[in-house]
């Protein structure tokens, strides 16, 4: 690989990693609190995890909106982890441009959960 595919794939795993952590962390705050593996997870271990998350996000006690902030943000993520996937086999920077735009996505609905959980612990408090 060239440099450049070599940053941008590195770039991508970082924010691969970066929206996994946030995604666990949102997760733990849940109604119903669900645990992600953290620490140093692999992809074999988080993409079921997070696949799991999106088989429950309906009994989530969550407003259907809510719900498909989290179910969006799974997807996402997930959707980048395989085109991460596929990138490290058959490179092509525009894959690259896709993954990161997935990423963006889910960090953009689980920002959007992460306010709505705030304003059910904290009712009455302005972000």
């Amino acid at each position: 690989m060239s440099d450049y595919q070599d940053e941008q794939m590195g770039d991508i795993a970082r924010m691969l990693g970066q929206s996994y952590a946030a995604l666990a962390t949102v997760c733990l705050n849940l109604p119903v609190p669900v645990t992600l593996p953290t620490g140093a997870v692999n992809s074999e271990d988080a993409a079921p995890a997070v696949r799991r998350v999106v088989e429950i996000v309906k009994e989530m006690p969550m407003p259907e909106r809510t719900q498909a902030d989290l179910f969006s943000a799974c997807v996402y993520w997930l959707g980048a982890l395989d085109i991460y996937s596929i990138m490290a086999s058959d490179y092509h920077s525009v894959r690259g441009y896709s993954a990161v735009a997935n990423i963006l996505a889910a960090e953009s609905a689980l920002q959007d959960l992460a306010e709505w959980l705030h304003d059910q612990q904290h009712p009455g408090e302005q972000q």
